[in-house]
């Protein structure tokens, strides 16, 4: 998907990507979550512990579907990563932290829902970062659910209804 005038696009990942992905979460969680994780070595390092080329190859050759944001033109390449789960769950929507309010998120999560649209799931649900609930209710999102674990980093379920 060509996003005329933003200087990126949004692609399937392909696994030459797992790499630049890993490295897009963990700049992500490092540098733009530090309310989630207080600056906590101990959180940060558990956040951070599956965020691995290996992990990104397992997500790509999986089920659902992990899209990026290219931008083939600057560096780093990749903007930002989401990935969807075949069954209406949006599990990563992670942005480089130089790509931050250029509408990479935005760009993601549109097309993460395009793509529960096409495989006919009419309800989507996340877990949010603190950082990133306000985000997710501009996307129309509603607070569903809290998590029963308070030193969870998921601060919240959020649900979206669909319409084709």
């Amino acid at each position: 998907m060509n996003l005329a005038g933003t200087g990126f696009e949004i692609r399937p990942a392909e696994r030459p990507d797992a790499a630049e992905i890993a490295a897009v979460l963990r700049r992500s969680i490092t540098e733009l979550c530090g309310a989630d994780h207080n600056n906590d070595p101990k959180r940060l390092a558990s956040w951070l512990r599956n965020k691995t080329e290996e992990t990104a190859l397992g997500w790509i050759d999986g089920p659902g579907s992990v899209l990026v944001a290219d931008s083939p033109e600057n560096h780093p390449r990749l903007l930002g990563v989401g990935m969807g789960l075949p069954e209406g769950e949006i599990v990563l929507n992670y942005v480089d932290p130089g790509a931050r309010y250029q509408g990479v998120s935005k760009a993601l999560m549109r097309a993460l829902e395009c793509y529960f649209i096409k495989i006919g799931v009419t309800r989507v649900r996340l877990r949010s970062t603190f950082t990133a609930e306000r985000f997710y209710r501009s996307m129309g999102y509603v607070q569903s659910d809290i998590p029963i674990d308070p030193a969870d980093r998921a601060s919240a379920i959020f649900e979206k209804d669909l319409h084709p």
